[in-house]
C-alpha cells in the first residue's frame, strides 16, 4: 500500500484555504486542485510499504509523536514548485515552527533506520493545492492568503489509493501531540 505521515489541518483552516483557492482557481488553466477533505501537510512519503513494515513504524511515529506539543503555524503565501512561472505544484506557504522542522527531522532519521531512503531536499512546510501535468497558464496577480494562525496538533499516517478520479486518503492511524512537551526524545 502507499503509505505518508501527514500533519493534520484544522477543519477551520481547510475551510479559509478552500475559500481562496475558489478565488484564484478562475486565473488557472490545466490545474488538478486538490479536494478539501484531502488538504494536509506532507511530513515524509514512503512509497509502497508492505503491510507488515507499516505497524512497525507506526508505533516508532506514535513515540515520537508523544514528545511534541502542538505546532503553531500560520498562512504564509501562496506558491509552486519549482516556481509560480512554470509551476508543477501550487502550495499554501505556512510559516516554519522549529519544533515542526525538529519532529520531521526526527521522522526522517527514525524512519531511515527502518530502511527508508532520507529525503535529500529542505522540508518546506506547506499545503499542496494543484498538481499540473504539461505547462499551465495564470492570469492576474495572486493575493497572499488571510494570514490565518492556527495549531497542528494530530500527525496522521494515511494510506493513499490511486483511482482514476483520483488519489484517496485514508487515515491507517491518528496521533494527538501532547498537551506539554515531555523529555522524550
Amino acid at each position: 500500500m502507499r503509505v505518508f505521515i501527514a500533519a493534520i489541518i484544522p477543519e477551520e483552516i481547510k475551510i479559509e484555504i478552500d475559500k481562496y483557492l475558489k478565488e484564484i482557481k478562475p486565473n488557472w488553466e490545466w490545474v488538478k486542485w486538490e479536494k478539501y477533505n484531502k488538504l494536509h501537510v506532507t511530513l515524509k512519503f514512503l512509497g509502497e510499504v508492505e503491510e507488515s513494515i507499516v505497524e512497525r513504524f507506526k508505533s516508532t511515529i506514535q513515540n515520537l509523536v508523544l514528545a511534541y506539543s502542538p505546532f503553531e503555524m500560520a498562512i504564509t503565501g501562496f506558491g509552486g514548485f519549482p516556481n509560480l512561472k512554470n509551476p508543477r505544484v501550487l502550495f499554501i506557504g505556512l510559516s516554519e515552527n522549529l519544533e515542526l522542522l525538529k519532529l520531521h527531522g526526527e521522522i526522517e532519521e527514525r524512519l531511515e533506520v527502518l530502511g527508508f531512503k532520507k529525503e535529500n531536499r529542505r522540508f518546506v512546510p506547506h499545503v499542496t493545492v494543484g498538481r499540473i501535468k504539461g505547462r499551465s497558464k495564470s492570469r492576474g496577480i495572486f493575493p497572499v492568503p488571510n494570514n490565518t494562525h492556527f495549531f497542528i496538533s494530530q500527525i496522521a499516517v494515511m494510506k493513499s489509493e490511486l483511482k482514476p478520479e483520483g488519489s484517496k486518503y485514508t487515515p491507517l492511524s491518528v496521533l494527538r501531540l501532547n498537551n506539554k512537551r515531555s523529555n522524550l526524545s
